[in-house]
């Protein structure tokens, strides 16, 4: 009987521990700390994607749109901090984030990030009027949608997620890096004929 409730105590022991230290990674995941990033498995590629449009298109800074602002902070401040955190995909070169205006005009190539959208987005909807995009005020969960334009059609498009407490989180910026490595590949598994770099195919 003894050696029962022994057993029994330090059952009861273990069990509290793994109880604390369960609550303390949910506490630390709802406060953005250490939390990790998710995106789709897959990225939604047009048959008319190819890295060379990557290429020209940023040739002389890209041009990007911030459609939401989930935290706190002003709108000039929002867009400092998301553009200068913005880094197109180890193989290609260093470019500068251009901010192009929500309601300017749809024409040619574009990054587009939509922030804790309310609305569903479905493929094309990012290249289109973003005025019909609902988005959400301040949320611990930030919810992203980013496409790649060119005019009105998506070229490239993909959504994640990340529990993230301001815009100094970590987190947020590593999402916002998952996501843009996903977003422009180096090739495009819809068309085996899409080449690296532009003049060396």
């Amino acid at each position: 009987m003894v050696l029962d409730m022994i057993r029994n105590i330090r059952s009861a022991r273990v069990a509290k521990s793994l109880l604390t230290a369960t609550g303390v990674l949910l506490l630390a995941a709802c406060s953005g700390t250490g939390s990790t990033p998710v995106t789709d498995p897959f990225t939604t590629l047009s048959s008319a994607y190819a890295p060379a449009s990557v290429w020209y298109a940023s040739r002389r800074g890209m041009r990007t749109v911030l459609h939401g602002n989930p935290f706190s902070s002003t709108r000039a401040e929002f867009e400092q901090a998301i553009l200068s955190g913005l880094r197109l995909p180890a193989w290609h070169q260093k470019a500068e984030f251009i901010s192009y205006p929500v309601d300017g005009k749809r024409r040619g190539h574009r990054l587009v990030l939509v922030f804790n959208h309310t609305d569903r987005i479905s493929h094309g909807d990012a290249c289109g009027d973003l005025s019909e995009i609902g988005v959400g005020a301040d949320d611990s969960m930030t919810r992203l949608h980013v496409a790649f334009c060119t005019s009105e059609r998506s070229l490239s498009e993909i959504s994640g997620r990340v529990f993230a407490s301001d815009l100094d989180d970590p987190a947020l910026t590593k999402l916002l890096a998952q996501a843009i490595d996903q977003l422009l590949p180096p090739s495009n598994f819809e068309n085996a004929d899409t080449c690296k770099i532009p003049g060396r195919c």
